[in-house]
């Protein structure tokens, strides 16, 4: 599902002044606290191994990563934590700000730059592997977002983005709920999950995320992270291989892995 495209000085705006998970983390933006809070906060969605095997960090030791929407760079970090040369971008200078001071906490290279992902400010070829984790649904454009990140990746270069899923509980079941309990719409609840004001966000089916990444090859598409919050004590009753099943088919997080030809 797409949204009507909002002006994209109405995004920057309200990233600009709710950067990532500001309003979750009770200690003050770029301290230590901060990121430690944070840190904690994400890897009870997406663990370390998890992370590590999605985003391959060792594979591109003393390559070039660019984070498309790098936010207060906890990926990045992890990447030039594996000896990458890393880039990020983000549409507001609270993100860079925040990146910067996290890899001064923790004494690692990278480079950050204030942009947008429908027209990045790279030459063509540039980048190894270029990733964009839950950003690429909110820009304006999300088609020509993805068509920037093909354009400044070398052939062979690897894609890795996530988007908002639409076969998911999230968008079938609470969705509806909330437009029968509050009269909200289905959009207003897509929007309302990065905070109140959001202007833009959008959901994807496998299929209609593929014609998106048409431009790419060798895709692999699977989901993850299922509201398990919500449901405690059915948890533990889930084996494990039973859990991680339904993530992959009917988790919030769409990921999709590609190369450029």
């Amino acid at each position: 599902m797409t949204s009507p495209a909002p002006a994209l000085d109405d995004v920057r705006r309200y990233w600009e002044q709710n950067p990532v998970a500001a309003a979750a983390v009770p200690y003050p933006l770029g301290t230590r606290e901060y990121f430690e809070y944070y840190d904690a906060l994400r890897e009870a969605n997406e663990s370390p191994a998890f992370s590590a095997r999605l985003h391959e960090y060792s594979a591109f030791a003393g390559g070039r990563v660019l984070d498309i929407g790098c936010g207060n760079g906890y990926v990045l970090s992890r990447y030039a934590a594996a000896g990458a040369h890393v880039c990020g971008v983000d549409l507001t200078t609270a993100a860079i700000r925040l990146c910067r001071q996290r890899f001064a906490l923790m004494n690692l290279p990278g480079e950050f730059t204030v942009g947008n992902a429908e027209r990045l400010p790279f030459p063509d070829a540039t980048f190894d592997c270029v990733c964009s984790m839950g950003v690429l649904h909110h820009t304006p454009d999300t088609a020509r977002a993805v068509a920037e990140v093909h354009r400044v990746l070398r052939p062979n270069g690897r894609v890795i983005l996530m988007f908002y899923h639409r076969n998911s509980p999230q968008y079938r079941v609470k969705f509806p709920l909330m437009r029968w309990l509050r009269g909200k719409s289905i959009q207003q609840s897509i929007n309302e999950v990065d905070g109140v004001g959001n202007p833009k966000g959008d959901v994807y089916s496998q299929a209609e995320l593929a014609r998106l990444m048409r431009q790419f090859t060798n895709l692999e598409m699977f989901a993850g992270v299922l509201p398990w919050h919500m449901a405690p004590r059915v948890r533990p009753l889930v084996p494990g291989p039973v859990q991680r099943w339904l993530e992959r088919r009917w988790g919030w997080f769409l990921y999709a892995k590609g190369l450029r030809p």
